[in-house]
């Protein structure tokens, strides 16, 4: 009775298993027939069959933009727009190789290059606007010769007041000075000669 049961679960078992595996199988030979995208646009195609939500297309979608970055072209070949250059470039297939890739490089140099002269031509192009005598010293011939000192005078001379010639007084002196005791002692000998001369005149 027991090995029955036992040969009845193996049996079981088996047949799920071989159930799972089959529909394992199944699932793979769906994916794996499934035909794989070619571009972005068949890849978008794709997402919008097989996504069940709004969500989940937009997953889709965006990696679909991952996986090709070029879009098909009506007349056959692809485009890639640059966002750095702003600018499309023609390629042949979705996504470009590495010589197109190499060409991308070159190209943005000389746009760098091109956006550099630009903008100093517009910079020389405002200073010679701000200020007109401004120019290039590339372009400007000989000096020429300095012309004669400039004499730089005054706005505003000061008038000078004329002097008094009228002298001040003299200060009288103290009694306790030397110099007041002289001059008064001068001054007596002075008018003691004097008056002796207008006496002994005729």
């Amino acid at each position: 009775m027991k090995t029955r049961k036992l040969k009845r679960l193996s049996t079981v078992s088996v047949v799920a298993i071989g159930c799972a595996a089959a529909a394992a199988m199944w699932f793979n030979w769906h994916e794996w027939f499934r035909p794989r995208p070619q571009d972005y646009e068949q890849c978008s195609a794709q997402a919008e069959k097989t996504g069940s939500s709004g969500d989940e297309r937009t997953t889709l979608l965006a990696e679909c933009d991952k996986k090709y970055v070029a879009r098909r072209k009506v007349g056959g070949g692809y485009t890639y727009y640059d966002f750095l250059q702003n600018r499309q470039f023609e390629i042949a297939g979705p996504n470009p190789t590495r010589e197109e890739q190499k060409h991308f490089d070159e190209q943005y140099s000389l746009y760098l290059k091109a956006q550099k002269q630009e903008a100093d031509a517009a910079r020389l192009a405002g200073q010679e606007t701000r200020n007109p005598d401004l120019k290039d010293d590339r372009v400007v011939g000989p000096p020429s010769s300095p012309g004669p000192p400039r004499v730089i005078t005054p706005s505003r001379v000061p008038i000078p007041k004329p002097r008094s010639s009228v002298l001040p007084p003299v200060a009288s002196c103290e009694e306790s000075s030397p110099s007041c005791s002289w001059e008064k002692f001068t001054a007596g000998i002075k008018k003691f000669f004097q008056s002796n001369a207008d006496e002994s005149r005729p």
